[in-house]
């Protein structure tokens, strides 16, 4: 490659499964050509071959770290390597159809006040059969608001310009959920733009991050979500003082919801207080939950004053989702 490429797409693996080789191939297989696929091999030592033909291909690039450094360290030594003007995430188990970074790239050069574009998603299993959508919010707004809750897209859905990952590295506090972190920085500072068009395969299957280290990403979800409103109530977001409760010893997800639950009322964020409230009993349904969340969303409601206390009472009984008169795509 002479030139720099116009897209860098960034994929980070720390060990080989039987999906990449697909992977790989979704991202080389693009209708949108100038492209360079940077794998991050985060401690394998696996040689090109070992990944398949793909991975021969003159537009793939190599960054190899020298032991498993994690997810957040291997996506900065990508985003450190990249040359395009635009980088696409992608997986090591997802699928990129076809038109994806064609259709965002046009989406981002026509509008120079994205930061970053998604697209909506579609849930496959090991065997690539096609579960039914993914979670999906493509509105501007709806991306900004959700980010105080969760992700609005699952985040290999997104393509973005180089800037807004070089000036927001992913933070290696949050190991396992540093992507939801990244996002809502994001969104304090960019627009965040939507192809609203099924252009992603998510996989799900056993084997996943996700279903194997639940608890400890609730821990950082939780603690992102502090962060975040600290923040966006321009108060100091004071990361350090959440580093104990993060490496303390892992309890279950609800467990994790209830003292967020009894921070966020102690710094009187009572909307968010009463979110992870509702979370207490949404993730372990027994009648002592729901009288202790009960309890604290009270608590809450009796703290806020004025449009606050209308959504915390709103976010308690319907969630984030109905509570903002969000429209999933």
């Amino acid at each position: 490659m002479t030139t720099k490429p116009a897209v860098s797409v960034v994929m980070v693996f720390h060990r080989l499964n039987p999906f990449m080789a697909e992977a790989v191939g979704s991202v080389l297989n693009q209708t949108f050509r100038d492209l360079e696929l940077i794998l991050v091999d985060n401690g394998t030592g696996l040689g090109a071959e070992a990944l398949g033909e793909g991975a021969l291909d003159p537009r793939v690039r190599f960054v190899r770290l020298p032991r498993n450094e994690g997810i957040p360290t291997g996506h900065n030594a990508g985003i450190a390597a990249a040359q395009g003007e635009f980088v696409t995430l992608l997986d090591y188990d997802d699928v990129a159809l076809p038109t994806r970074v064609e259709r965002q790239v046009a989406a981002l050069r026509a509008d120079p006040r994205l930061g970053l574009v998604s697209c909506r998603a579609e849930r496959i299993n090991e065997h690539g059969t096609v579960l039914g959508p993914e979670f999906s919010l493509v509105g501007e707004d709806a991306q900004r608001d959700y980010t105080r809750y969760a992700a609005p897209v699952v985040t290999p859905a997104y393509t973005g310009r180089r800037e807004v990952f070089a000036a927001l590295p992913y933070r290696a506090e949050f190991p396992l959920a540093a992507d939801f972190d990244f996002l809502a920085r994001v969104a304090e500072r960019w627009t965040m733009g939507a192809v609203p068009e099924v252009l992603l395969r998510y996989r799900w299957h056993a084997a996943q991050t996700t279903q194997q280290k639940a608890a400890e990403i609730e821990r950082s979800l939780c603690a992102i979500r502090l962060l975040t409103a600290r923040r966006r109530a321009a108060r100091e977001e004071d990361l350090p003082s959440l580093s104990a409760w993060l490496t303390a010893g892992l309890q279950s997800r609800s467990a994790s919801c209830r003292q967020c639950a009894q921070l966020c009322l102690a710094e009187k964020l009572p909307a968010l207080a009463a979110y992870h409230a509702r979370r207490v009993f949404v993730l372990e349904r027994t009648a002592a939950n729901l009288a202790w969340a009960g309890r604290l969303a009270l608590r809450a409601l009796v703290q806020a004053r004025g449009s606050e206390r209308r959504l915390a009472a709103r976010l308690f009984l319907m969630g984030p989702v109905r509570a903002h008169r969000l429209r999933p795509a």
